[in-house]
């Protein structure tokens, strides 16, 4: 292994958490913000883990978190604090989740996931961004068929499972199982077209 690469890897665990290094990620670098990544990552899913007691939402829970920062990347070189800022995220994203659970759990509404994140209240200020919503346009038009017509009827007219069901005559099981592939898929897409695919393999290791 060659020094710059020898260097590489021991920033990976310490990335330089000054101004220049945040600036870099506000300027769309990658490779620093996979540092980042690399460096909170851990931290983000114990504290999920510990809240919510699911390994697959935990893990939703810190690629949500991190595709937020991405996506608002700009202000982090106002953030004083990013530690506590990224405290302050990852707790809005783990209890919009279990509010979102208990919703599901009490059957009040299935129709609030958000496309991109399993925390819907938590990622309205990123549905915003023109670049996300973008992307999520071009994600449902790539959507098979029932999984698109589903996440039209649900997320785009505002109808419940039942309704759908009943619309589209299929079970309101099925309905809940196309959506549930459909936003994987959606997210699938979006992480992939913001060049993040760097960011989840760093997540998964």
């Amino acid at each position: 292994m060659d020094a710059a690469a020898t260097s590489f890897n021991q920033n990976m665990t310490r990335p330089p958490l000054d101004s220049a290094f945040f600036q870099r990620i506000a300027s769309g670098d990658q490779t620093a913000f996979a540092l980042l990544v690399s460096h909170y990552h851990k931290r983000v899913y114990s504290v999920a883990y510990r809240l919510t007691r699911s390994v697959p939402l935990s893990e939703e829970i810190v690629q949500d978190v991190f595709l937020k920062i991405w996506l608002k990347r700009e202000i982090l070189v106002e953030i004083a604090n990013f530690s506590g800022f990224l405290h302050t995220v990852s707790t809005n994203m783990i209890y919009s989740a279990l509010r979102q659970q208990q919703r599901d759990v009490l059957s009040i509404s299935d129709t609030e996931l958000d496309a991109c994140s399993p925390a819907a209240n938590a990622t309205e200020e990123v549905v915003q961004d023109r670049e996300y919503e973008n992307l999520l346009e071009k994600a449902i038009r790539r959507l098979p068929e029932r999984q698109q017509q589903t996440y039209i009827l649900i997320k785009k007219e505002g109808m419940k499972r039942d309704a759908a069901a009943a619309a589209m005559n299929i079970s309101p099981e099925t309905v809940k199982s196309n959506l549930e592939q459909a936003m994987k898929n959606i997210r699938a897409f979006c992480m992939a077209n913001l060049d993040l695919m760097m960011i989840i393999i760093w997540l998964g290791r």
